[in-house]
């Protein structure tokens, strides 16, 4: 175990070298596939699309005399779904419509706006292009061309490939099964009357919400109370039923937190506090086959841990590479003496203009201000070396919008 505070880059190093569980697979309905990872090498079994095709509305011209003339007689006319095996003579055309399958010795489409028309026939007044305005077979995606690898997260931006090679199922990984626990005393439910001594148990629901993935199959396994023993009992009766576990405030150093040294008592910790401001007393370890992810228990601690490190994790579990969420440079509107030595993560308010993505620091912030959440946009990245923040400074700025998807 590491006997200094873990940097982030020691720390995703760290992470990336834990040994994945081992998922298996199952088919399921290419409808309820969003957000499943692959779990074989998909390859199109058909040309996209499958034939020769009008890209306009227009009329489709013969090869045998392009550009001989500009008056061509329409003798048909093809709409999209119409299965025609028509062959243009000279001086013939047809009327055709966007997607419609094109004659077989036709490559080229003349707009309909470029066209005159008059009784049966058409004049043109601006000659396409030879292969103007027609979509070949395979095109877009050629027969046994791979769409899709192991691994790969299906989403809204992917499926529609899945759709158009007529897969209807697909082999996709099981979901990663993740139970969590809160720990506290201190928590109850809301709705249940507060004395002065109880809080309401936020992180409960944070987890909650954060966890409802469709790659993932989460359980609230219920809130530790600080007793060594009875933590023992509850984390010996579920361990092995899940991938993961997660525990909020489970990775603190007071008297009365009893987490990590059950973990050390039944199986190891991998590593224990790092150099982030908030969440340094974060802790990973394993009991048998099942990972342990000691949060913070403050909240702000909880939300910016799971959108950062968290997320990222469970998605390499499942099998995807690990990449921490998507960042922009922004220019700071605030100064700022540093009091650390750490990496901070500031929560800020975006100020755009119509040049330059500018910030401001959000006035409160302590990691137990939960609001602070709700009513800012992201967080600036603050490296180590970093002593003073000056105004008009560049940081990396993350937007909760990108952290959390």
């Amino acid at each position: 175990m590491n006997k200094q505070p873990l940097k982030k880059k020691q720390l995703i190093n760290l992470l990336k070298k834990i040994k994945k569980p081992l998922i298996s697979s199952e088919n399921v309905k290419l409808i309820n596939s969003d957000e499943r990872f692959s779990a074989e090498i998909i390859r199109s079994k058909i040309n996209v699309p499958p034939f020769k095709n009008s890209a306009v509305d227009g009329y489709a011209l013969p090869d045998n005399d392009f550009g001989k003339t500009n008056s061509y007689k329409v003798v048909s006319k093809i709409t999209a779904g119409d299965n025609n095996n028509l062959f243009l003579k000279k001086g013939e055309s047809v009327r055709i419509f966007t997607g419609a399958k094109m004659p077989k010795n036709s490559n080229s489409v003349v707009m309909q706006e470029n066209v005159i028309k008059f009784s049966q026939k058409i004049r043109i007044n601006k000659y396409p292009k030879f292969g103007d305005n027609c979509r070949s077979a395979g095109e877009d995606i050629s027969k046994n061309k791979k769409v899709i690898g192991v691994n790969e997260k299906i989403n809204f931006k992917n499926i529609s490939i899945l759709a158009s090679i007529g897969k209807k199922s697909i082999k996709v990984k099981n979901k990663l099964k993740v139970g969590f626990f809160t720990s506290g005393n201190e928590l109850v439910n809301p709705g249940q009357k507060l004395n002065k001594s109880k809080i309401n148990n936020s992180n409960k629901y944070t987890l909650s919400t954060l966890l409802k993935k469709q790659y993932i199959a989460s359980k609230f396994l219920g809130n530790l109370k600080d007793s060594k023993k009875r933590i023992l009992k509850l984390l010996d009766k579920n361990i092995n039923f899940y991938d993961v576990i997660i525990i909020t405030g489970g990775a603190s150093v007071g008297e009365e937190d009893h987490i990590i040294n059950a973990i050390k008592e039944i199986g190891e910790i991998f590593f224990w506090k790092i150099a982030i401001k908030p969440g340094r007393p974060l802790a990973i370890g394993k009991i048998k086959k099942t990972i342990f992810i000691c949060l913070p228990g403050n909240p702000v601690s909880v939300y910016l841990l799971f959108g950062m490190i968290i997320s990222p994790f469970l998605k390499f579990l499942c099998g995807s590479k690990f990449e921490i969420p998507f960042s922009y440079s922004a220019k700071v509107n605030f100064n700022m003496i540093k009091k650390t030595a750490r990496m901070e993560w500031l929560r800020v308010v975006i100020e755009k203009n119509n040049k330059e993505l500018i910030v401001n620091k959000y006035l409160k912030q302590g990691s137990g201000i939960i609001s602070s959440i709700a009513n800012s946009d992201g967080i600036i990245e603050i490296p180590e070396n970093i002593k003073s923040v000056k105004k008009g400074d560049v940081y990396k700025f993350y937007p909760f919008n990108e952290m959390y998807i």
